[in-house]
């Protein structure tokens, strides 16, 4: 008498489910976008650090309106650091644009015009999708990124073409009458285009020099 041969057993529903789970999304594991309390504790900390950076820069303001066009540039470039060093902690989106709403808010709540904020939302969102498009991994997507989210600057001085003489009469009254007339003669339409693009090409230049940080200094000791 043969005993019947025995039948490959087949593969259970729950092996099933996990062999698919493991094929699936590029990690090998369908990956989870939600932001998770370590996540906003990294928005957080990057965002008090851009903040800090570009507001210290910032103060070159009271100095005169010139200046303070130097001080806006300057302040790009040096958080091209700081932006380089916060892309290697995301992997989901919404954390750069986190950091813009965030940082807008606290420019509002210091003074600066209401469109700050949109102007932050809409560069920010555009920054996301840059850094999306290199799944977020991308050193040169990193960069052209944050040159696209430095453009959010353009947001506190909106007010000058929208409302001119309020915009104008507030400065008056914040830091004099001739600071006021020097800023409404440099800041042109004109003028701040050109400091868009100047912004631009520093914040790409910044991130160019974070990113070389980054290899030489950060990723050696362990930070990145």
């Amino acid at each position: 008498m043969s005993a019947d041969p025995k039948t490959p057993a087949t593969p259970t529903a729950s092996a099933t489910s996990t062999s698919a789970a493991k094929g699936s999304g590029p990690s090998g594991s369908s990956a989870d976008r939600s932001l998770k309390p370590k996540d906003l504790i990294t928005v957080g900390i990057f965002t008090a650090l851009y903040f800090v950076v570009f507001f210290g820069f910032g103060m070159l303001g009271f100095f005169g309106p010139a200046v303070h066009a130097v001080g806006i540039v300057l302040g790009s470039l040096a958080n091209g650091i700081v932006f380089a060093l916060y892309v290697t902690r995301i992997r989901k989106p919404g954390m750069v644009f986190l950091t813009a709403i965030v940082s807008s808010l606290l420019m509002v709540l210091t003074g600066h015009a209401w469109t700050t904020l949109v102007t932050a939302a809409v560069f920010s969102a555009l920054a996301e999708l840059v850094l999306a498009s290199g799944r977020y991994r991308s050193a040169r997507a990193s960069v052209i990124a944050y040159g696209v989210f430095s453009l959010w600057v353009a947001g506190p001085i909106l007010p000058l073409y929208l409302q001119h003489d309020a915009y104008i009469a507030n400065i008056g009254e914040q830091m004099g009458e001739d600071y006021a007339r020097a800023w409404d003669t440099l800041f042109s339409p004109t003028f701040m285009a050109g400091l868009l693009v100047v912004v631009f090409l520093a914040s790409c230049l910044g991130g160019l020099l974070g990113q070389k940080m980054l290899r030489k200094h950060f990723v050696r000791a362990g930070i990145a």
